[in-house]
């Protein structure tokens, strides 16, 4: 039986979380510059929609996510390759950014739950059986932790939408072709990632108009 590919998205995500924690680890908060917030983005700091699915602000927060990335994403990743868990999580990381700064603007965020999120939606058509059924106790688990103080549900809701449709693309292509399940997804990957980029920038314009150039009403 040939051995199964190694999840290197799965490490090399989990890995830049920590290398990006490390420097501020017995801080208090993380430094700014790397969050998601709102205003910020709308100044020109669009690298905040990205950075902030690398961030973590205390031990116990990169040690949950971390735990969930290294559990979680390798059984993703050798369902669907590690390409397309890199284009998957991209998504996720912009459309859980896009429904943060369009529903809690002026909430400071972080953390790769988002894309953990998306990892789930991504998941849930998939696969089958009992899987699906620790899948679905997953995400009642994930609705229960997104309504805590201080979480971003938003983030999370983003997320797991983002997941969702590539897992549903999927899910047809596998029905319509056993033999190339991936195709419907492959050939829409790419308009997904602009559809999810362009859903940050629709963020950012309805409450900052005026970083548009657009004069406010």
């Amino acid at each position: 039986m040939p051995r199964a590919p190694p999840p290197l998205f799965s490490w090399t995500y989990l890995g830049l979380c920590v290398l990006v924690f490390l420097p501020h680890a017995l801080d208090g908060e993380p430094p700014d510059r790397f969050v998601l917030y709102g205003p910020a983005v709308a100044a020109g700091q669009w690298w905040r929609v990205l950075t902030c699915n690398l961030e973590h602000v205390t031990p116990l927060h990169i040690l949950l996510n971390g735990l969930s990335i290294y559990s979680f994403g390798p059984v993703v990743e050798r369902q669907i390759g590690t390409a397309r868990l890199f284009v998957v999580s991209l998504i996720c990381g912009l459309t859980s950014s896009a429904a943060a700064l369009a529903f809690t603007w002026f909430l400071k965020s972080a953390g790769a739950s988002g894309v953990i999120a998306g990892w789930l939606g991504l998941a849930l058509p998939i696969f089958d059986g009992r899987a699906r059924k620790v899948l679905l106790q997953w995400t009642i688990l994930l609705v229960l932790v997104s309504l805590a103080p201080r979480v971003s549900w938003a983030a999370h809701l983003g997320g797991f939408l983002g997941g969702l449709v590539p897992g549903l693309l999927i899910r047809y292509g596998a029905r319509r072709d056993p033999t190339r399940p991936f195709r419907p997804f492959d050939r829409l990957a790419l308009p997904l990632l602009v559809l999810a980029a362009v859903t940050v920038f629709l963020a950012v314009r309805m409450h900052a108009p005026a970083s548009f150039g657009i004069p406010p009403a």
